[in-house]
């Protein structure tokens, strides 16, 4: 049925205003496929769009459409009803679009599936140029007037404006929130430049009065919460920090330990998660020198952590390097006096003892000396300055050679001083021989003597197998004087000639013929004072001599042969074997 022009004016009017409304191209396309079946009034309407890469147009939005390949629909120019709209820019209609043959049809399985049959369209232009096209349909044939053509050509103009007035929108909204963008940029920018200023501002006030490296970790967690460490090489603390809700400091250290770093490089900044706080990992280097590491941590994000860290490192590195002058100026007045004290000839001991009391040395208290001999031929840097940092800590003096490093230490017992120096340098396995204690100045007198007693106590945990410990040469006795120039395999030979045959027979008979042989030789060759030792009775002890006159054969309770068992069994009781 035809429409009344009068009141289609109207509509298209109305649609004009509610278009003007639309704020971008979905709601202006809704409006327009609405409006188009109102004012025609058909079963369906819809937009297909020009695709300018494609060079043809596409299904952009439909209304009253039942199949789901109907959106699907791309038509080439001059193709179909829709093609030839396209290609004329001339609204374009027929009865039955199945049975018109002046159309090239190309679509026509997607037609019937959605039982399409009278089809009008218009095209949508914009200054001239093909927009895209509006289509109105029905399901059964019927023809359209020139008042429709002209009414739903009208409503594709206003779809057009609308179209332009939506893009234009949407472009100054994209226009404005990528001024938005800017500008949150710059205020970031600009507060992130503030921070950095009240950064410098706060640490060149701290390094002005001589800051240390605690008050600076102090600095991070103030800006970031959690909890700040520095660490040196060795992954000891130097200083730390920790706010209520931060993780422990063992945790940083963790990561550290697990970060793997090496000592002698200095490495990039690492952030990882370590039972689930962030740990950032970032070096502390000046130059080629890396001085360690300041360590991070917190429960929650911290992002502007890493540019925080990387101007608090440059001046932990600034104290270190202060640090590490002093250090060495320190290291290098104890090696000398050391090394003065081991040259021979006389020397000035009363200047010497005045001398090492300005580094905090007391020459009248006891001192060990001790001999460390590292596991290679020379001693490494980082094995010296931990030698050198030890005696630092402790009070000490040392001096270091090529192949091994010498020490004088505060210390009562020299077995006990040799075993705590050996498990401070445990990570560098190396072994540490003690002689003494001497005190007073003139003790300094015999230091050459210590010296060589302890280089040979360290020389016998070596041939003993018990590299990377620490023995005084008393605890080892007679044995650290015979054995100090035998090597492992020679020690482990006499052990093994002697003994073996004896540990052979234990472990495959069950018995205990190396107790009673050690317990023989304990109780100077008494059977019965032998079995009060194994708790025995005494014909127990005479059926283990018998046997072990079978393995060792006739001879070895006396004499030479008896001398080496007791060598073997005490070397064996040294090694630990």
């Amino acid at each position: 049925m035809a429409v009344d022009l009068a009141l289609g004016l109207r509509d298209v009017l109305d649609a004009a205003a509610e278009l003007a409304t639309a704020e971008d191209e979905d709601a202006v396309l809704h409006i327009a496929i609405r409006r188009a079946r109102q004012i025609v009034g058909t079963d369906l309407a819809y937009v297909m769009l020009l695709d300018p890469d494609r060079g043809d147009t596409y299904m952009r939005m439909a209304e009253g459409a039942t199949s789901p390949r109907f959106d699907t629909i791309r038509l080439g120019m001059g193709l179909g009803l829709g093609g030839q709209v396209a290609e004329t820019m001339a609204p374009r209609w027929t009865r039955n679009y199945l049975a018109d043959e002046q159309y090239t049809h190309v679509i026509d399985p997607i037609i019937i599936d959605e039982g399409v049959k009278a089809i009008l369209g218009v095209p949508v232009r914009t200054f001239g140029r093909l927009t895209g096209m509006l289509f109105t349909s029905d399901r059964t044939e019927r023809d359209f007037d020139h008042d429709e053509i002209t009414l739903l050509s009208l409503l594709a103009d206003q779809v057009s404006a609308a179209l332009t007035a939506a893009e234009r929108a949407s472009r100054r909204l994209r226009e404005l929130d990528t001024t938005r963008d800017v500008l949150d940029a710059a205020h970031a920018e600009t507060a992130r430049l503030s921070a950095t200023v009240d950064l410098h501002e706060r640490l060149t006030r701290l390094v002005v009065a001589g800051t240390t490296v605690p008050e600076i970790v102090d600095l991070v967690v103030d800006l970031g919460g959690g909890t700040a460490a520095v660490f040196d090489l060795a992954h000891r603390e130097i200083g730390s920090s920790r706010s209520p809700e931060g993780p422990p400091v063992d945790l940083l250290r963790q990561a550290l330990d697990e970060d793997g770093a090496d000592p002698e490089s200095p490495t990039s900044t690492v952030t990882r998660s370590v039972d689930g706080h962030l740990v950032v990992v970032a070096p502390v280097v000046t130059g080629p020198d890396h001085l360690g590491h300041v360590v991070f941590a917190s429960h929650g994000p911290a992002p502007a952590v890493r540019p925080v860290l990387a101007r608090v490192s440059s001046v932990i590195a600034l104290i270190l390097l202060g640090h590490r002058a002093r250090d060495e100026a320190d290291n290098r007045v104890r090696g000398e006096l050391l090394a003065e004290v081991l040259a021979p000839g006389e020397h000035d001991l009363e200047s010497i003892a005045r001398r090492a009391s300005l580094l905090g040395v007391d020459v009248d208290a006891d001192l060990v000396t001790l001999v460390i001999v590292p596991t290679d031929a020379r001693m490494s840097r980082a094995l010296e300055t931990e030698c050198r940092t030890l005696a630092r800590a402790d009070n000490g003096l040392v001096t270091t050679y090529g192949d091994r490093g010498v020490m004088l230490l505060p210390g009562a017992d020299a077995g006990d001083t040799a075993r705590d120096v050996a498990s401070r340098l445990a990570t560098h396995h190396a072994t540490v021989g003690a002689s003494g204690p001497i005190s007073g100045v003139t003790g300094l007198a015999r230091v050459n003597d210590h010296v060589e007693r302890a280089g040979r106590a360290a020389r016998l945990l070596i041939a003993l197998d018990r590299a990377g410990d620490g023995a005084a040469t008393d605890e080892l006795g007679l044995y650290g004087l015979l054995f100090s120039e035998v090597d492992r395999e020679s020690v482990t030979h006499l052990i093994e000639r002697n003994l073996g045959p004896v540990r052979d027979f234990d472990r495959t008979r069950g018995t205990a013929l190396l107790d009673t042989l050690q317990a023989w030789f304990a109780a100077d060759g008494s059977p019965s004072a032998t079995a009060d030792r194994l708790f025995v009775h005494v014909n127990t002890v005479y059926q283990r001599l018998d046997r072990l006159d079978s393995v060792l054969g006739p001879g070895w309770r006396r004499g030479d042969r008896a001398l080496e068992l007791r060598l073997a069994l005490r070397l064996a009781e040294l090694r630990g074997a």
